[in-house]
């Protein structure tokens, strides 16, 4: 597992494991990550969530819903979890912060209603949940949150009960007032083999940009090509995102161009080029 930031959660009496469609982590007492170079075979949580996302089209003032899935895979033990919403937060590094509800310009978390808030589930077995997303009158463009589906301690490590929760993101966008604006605020050469491209998302909803970087050498010849953000990653509104990618093996020594297109929604493509040197 990879370690994300340093966090807090608003229920600090064990340890919990995250796990879910943006990034596993490990929380200590006072909220600082653990760094686990794997997973003990113990820390099986033995469930799942389906969908991972909520995504709902709801016009200003009305409701929409969806249902989830959560199934127990543990062929012997049923399982009671606890389900809440957060904010969530798609920090530049690539990591994530799930903050308490309204604690962001983009949040809907006090909008999501999610019917049952508890589940007890037999082994091998599973039961629907329904998310409801109420949005006020006058709201536009995107916006989300984290619903988390917890287990009671499911076992301890050095004195400190483990909890595992799951993740689905909520998307909830206002039909007819998207606007999709995004900035291309950095792109360079990363050495011996890299390259990072910085994009701010300047509109008010999720987006979730793909594109190519491109390398030419001084006589305009394409000698690498690689897919911009192919895991399909996200960037909130007003906020900044760098990618990162390789260029498949080190470049000889001389000057290129990069050159990075980059599609985030709109009509039209932002394009960026740099000029650098191998020396």
């Amino acid at each position: 597992m990879k370690s994300g930031r340093q966090t807090t959660d608003d229920r600090p009496q064990r340890t919990l494991l995250y796990f879910g469609g943006l990034r596993s982590m490990v929380y200590g007492l006072a909220g600082v990550v653990v760094v686990l170079a794997a997973a003990p075979a113990a820390w099986a949580f033995g469930f799942s969530v389906d969908p991972a996302r909520v995504q709902v089209s709801v016009a200003a003032g009305k409701r929409r819903g969806q249902m989830l899935t959560v199934r127990n895979e543990k062929p012997d033990a049923s399982m009671h979890l606890t389900v809440y919403v957060q904010d969530v937060v798609f920090l530049p590094d690539g990591t994530h912060e799930f903050p308490p509800p309204a604690s962001t310009e983009w949040s809907c978390a006090n909008w999501v209603e999610v019917v049952p808030k508890e589940l007890e589930i037999p082994a091998k077995s599973s039961k629907d949940v329904r998310v409801s997303v109420t949005v006020p009158e006058g709201v536009t463009g995107g916006h989300y949150a984290m619903i988390f589906f917890e287990t009671g301690p499911s076992y301890t490590e050095q004195g400190i009960g483990v909890n595992f929760r799951v993740g689905a993101l909520v998307e909830a966008v206002v039909p007819g007032t998207e606007r999709y604006d995004a900035k291309l605020k950095a792109i360079a050469f990363k050495p011996p083999s890299g390259a990072v491209v910085a994009l701010f998302n300047d509109g008010n909803l999720l987006i979730r940009p793909a594109g190519l970087v491109k390398v030419f050498d001084p006589l305009g010849k394409k000698v690498r090509q690689v897919q911009l953000n192919p895991n399909n990653l996200g960037i909130l509104p007003k906020t900044l995102r760098t990618f990162s990618v390789q260029l498949e093996e080190p470049l000889p020594k001389g000057n290129y161009q990069l050159k990075a297109e980059v599609d985030y929604g709109a009509r039209t493509l932002i394009v960026g080029e740099r000029s650098f040197e191998v020396p």
